[in-house]
């Protein structure tokens, strides 16, 4: 039942209606079509860049929609962010093993990261934070972390040591433990943001946030279609997904690296080793709820192409396409017809 509430249906009443004809019976004439127009948004959050595309035959409602998107998806950075000051910075450091109250919003998207946790059988941790801190790709000249500080950082890692009372809006975790939300709060930042668009009464549009997109209603004439790149050779589509009220969420080992001495170190680290995952190239991940597509992204990064696709095919309509680290394309059922191997 958990896995079912957490994927949940999209419930967006999207359509692309715009006119009809009545009947010549009627003796009236048709219904002409409105013209849709289109604006742009594009700004910097998250550590990546967002665009936010609105469709309406108002111009300004698109263009309040798009705002009301950006403030939307910048107030779940601030509330999530674990590298300035925010609730979830504060929850990190008052750590001490008893129940300590958070935002409730806060509260169910750390229950929501561990569910995915369970379901994956913990590929998917968002305890690593206290390893994450020992990686540095930004760092020129680039450095490897000590093999002791990584084991020291390890110990606090375990998702199954957070426990969240969703009703209370409280969070318990052992001191020391460090939850990091990125494999899974951009994807909600996307969610929220499309949120703020149907508010506005946007019926199509595209919230795309470094990778991390939603997809409403239809562009013009046609469905949505988004271009999928190979992880080591981004002039190469490797699959074209046309989507509609889905989300479709890729996670791959190309996004923040350093290489040394001719290996590649990436940021999606498994929580087992507390080094770069060695499960796959990329993994692109579709469902109907960019947080959950975000999470399991990251899963199947970490376990690998056998047991990342076996993870989805539990999931009820969530589906992927996989490059494993020889650079094979593999899919999941529902996307076969899409790859372009």
């Amino acid at each position: 039942m958990a896995r079912l509430i957490l994927i949940g249906a999209l419930t967006v009443a999207a359509t692309a209606a715009l006119g009809g004809s009545i009947g010549a019976s009627s003796g009236q004439e048709p219904t002409p079509t409105p013209t849709l127009h289109r604006q742009d948004l594009d700004f910097g959050a998250m550590g990546t860049e967002v665009t936010i595309t609105a469709l309406h035959a108002d111009a300004e409602v698109a263009r309040r929609a798009l705002l009301a998107a950006r403030e939307e998806f910048e107030r779940i950075e601030d509330l999530m962010t674990s590298w300035r000051d925010s609730p979830l910075k504060h929850m990190n450091t008052g750590a001490d093993g008893t129940p300590r109250r958070v935002p409730a919003e806060l509260a169910k998207l750390v229950e929501r990261s561990l569910v995915i946790s369970r379901l994956s059988g913990g590929a998917f941790d968002p305890t690593i934070g206290a390893v994450l801190r020992q990686w540095d790709f930004k760092a020129d000249p680039p450095v490897i972390p000590d093999q002791a500080k990584l084991e020291q950082a390890l110990r606090h890692v375990d998702w199954e040591k957070v426990v969240v009372d969703v009703d209370a809006s409280t969070v318990s975790m052992p001191a020391g433990t460090r939850v990091v939300l990125g494999g899974i709060a951009k994807g909600y930042g996307v969610d929220r943001a499309m949120a703020a668009m149907m508010a506005e009464g946007i019926e199509n549009g595209l919230v795309n946030a470094g990778g991390d997109l939603k997809a409403l209603g239809r562009n013009g004439d046609a469905a949505w279609t988004i271009a999928i790149k190979h992880p080591r050779d981004r002039e190469r589509a490797i699959a074209a997904v046309p989507v509609s009220n889905v989300c479709l969420v890729t996670s791959g080992d190309y996004e923040r690296f350093f290489e040394v001495d001719g290996k590649r170190y990436h940021h999606i680290l498994d929580p087992r080793t507390g080094r770069p995952a060695t499960g796959c190239m990329s993994a692109t991940v579709m469902a109907p709820d960019a947080a959950v597509a975000d999470a399991v992204a990251t899963a199947v990064c970490v376990l690998g192409p056998n047991l990342g696709l076996k993870l989805v095919a539990r999931l009820p309509r969530v589906e992927a396409i996989v490059v494993d680290m020889e650079g094979q394309v593999l899919t999941s059922e529902g996307l076969e017809g899409a790859a372009r191997h």
